[in-house]
C-alpha cells in the first residue's frame, strides 16, 4: 500500500496515542472514588427502602389507632348507655340484670381494645423514634457522597483533560495520515479491541506472533511500506530494511 514515511510515522504514533486514550479512559472508570459511590448508592437505595417502609408501616398503625379510638369511643358510649339503663331502672331486675351482663362485656372489651390501643401506640413511638435515625444516617451518606463527587471531579478531571488533549493530537494525525488509510486504521481497530497496527519483524507479525514463510514475507516485503497482516489482518509497517 502506497504511504509516505511522514504517513507511516503517524500511524505509529497514531496508534500509540489511541493505546493511551485507553488506558487513561480505564483509568478514569477504575478510580477508587467511582466504585466507592456505587456502592454508596446501594447503601442509599436501602436506607431509602427502609426509611419508606418505616413511614408507611407509622401511616398504616397510625390509621388503625384511628380506627381503635374511635371504636373505644363507641363502646364507652355503649357502656355509658347501659349505665343510664341500669340507673333507670333499678326497680327492674330483668332490665337490670341484661344491662349488667352488657356493661361487663362492654367492659372486657374495652379493656382488650385499649391493651391493642396502647400496643399500637408502642409501636408508632418505637417507629417514630427511628424515623431521625434514618434520617441522619442518609444525611452523612449524603455528605460522603458530596467530598466522594468533589473528589472524583478532580481526579478524573484531570485524567479526562488529558484525554481530550490527545483527542486533538489524534485528530492532527488522522489529518496527517489521511482518509484511505484512516478507514482501513478504524475498520481494524473497531474488530481488534483497539490495536490496528503490527510491524514485519523478523518474518513474523509482532502482534499475532504468526511467522510466515520466505514467499509470503516476500509479497509483504513488495508491499512496502505498508500492508496487511495475513493473519490477523491488521495494517502491518514494512520496515525498510524489508523494502523488496
Amino acid at each position: 500500500m502506497q504511504a509516505t514515511s511522514e504517513q507511516i510515522m503517524s500511524l505509529i504514533r497514531l496508534q500509540h496515542t489511541d493505546l493511551t486514550i485507553a488506558h487513561i479512559e480505564r483509568q478514569v472508570d477504575d478510580l477508587p472514588q467511582k466504585q466507592t459511590l456505587a456502592a454508596l448508592k446501594e447503601k442509599q437505595s436501602a436506607i431509602q427502602r427502609k426509611q419508606r417502609a418505616l413511614i408507611g408501616g407509622r401511616k398504616d398503625l397510625e390509621l388503625n389507632l384511628e380506627s381503635l379510638l374511635e371504636e373505644e369511643r363507641n363502646l364507652v358510649k355503649r357502656q355509658d348507655e347501659a349505665q343510664q339503663r341500669i340507673n333507670a331502672a333499678s326497680s327492674d331486675y330483668k332490665e337490670v340484670s341484661s344491662s349488667s351482663e352488657a356493661l361487663s362485656t362492654y367492659a372486657e372489651d374495652l379493656e382488650a381494645l385499649r391493651g391493642r390501643i396502647s400496643s399500637t401506640e408502642t409501636q408508632i413511638l418505637e417507629i417514630s423514634s427511628l424515623e431521625p435515625q434514618v434520617e441522619t444516617m442518609l444525611a452523612r451518606l449524603s455528605e460522603q457522597e458530596k467530598d466522594l463527587i468533589v473528589s472524583y471531579r478532580e481526579e478524573g478531571g484531570k485524567l479526562l483533560a488529558k484525554v481530550a488533549s490527545l483527542k486533538e493530537e489524534r485528530e492532527a494525525l488522522a489529518d496527517a495520515i489521511g482518509e484511505q488509510i484512516m478507514g482501513h486504521y478504524n475498520r481494524i481497530a473497531k474488530a481488534k479491541q483497539g490495536v490496528a497496527l503490527a510491524h514485519l519483524n523478523e518474518g513474523a507479525c509482532n502482534t499475532c506472533r504468526t511467522s510466515f514463510d520466505q514467499s509470503r514475507v516476500l509479497s509483504l516485503r513488495m508491499d512496502y511500506p505498508l500492508s496487511f497482516c495475513p493473519h490477523c489482518g491488521r495494517l502491518m509497517v514494512i520496515d525498510k530494511r524489508y523494502a523488496g
